[in-house]
């Protein structure tokens, strides 16, 4: 079985194409679960398939308020 990636707050955000902030508000008002690696932000990480499940909830809930950046 392969490892699950874990994405840092950064490394999610260049990803999702927005800010870090945003990232972390989603944590923090329970919309997008973290991993805490140790102290501080700077130790929190995002799994993959977390991600992934947050997305899939965000276009079930409201799909005509996301657009496609290409």
């Amino acid at each position: 079985m392969a490892a699950e990636i874990l994405y840092t707050v950064s490394e999610l955000a260049a990803l999702w194409r927005c800010s870090k902030n945003f990232i972390y508000d989603e944590i923090s008002r329970g919309r997008l679960q973290s991993v805490n690696l140790g102290a501080g932000r700077a130790k929190t990480r995002i799994p993959e398939s977390i991600a992934d499940e947050y997305w899939k909830k965000q276009l079930a809930a409201e799909p005509a308020k996301l657009r496609m950046v290409g």
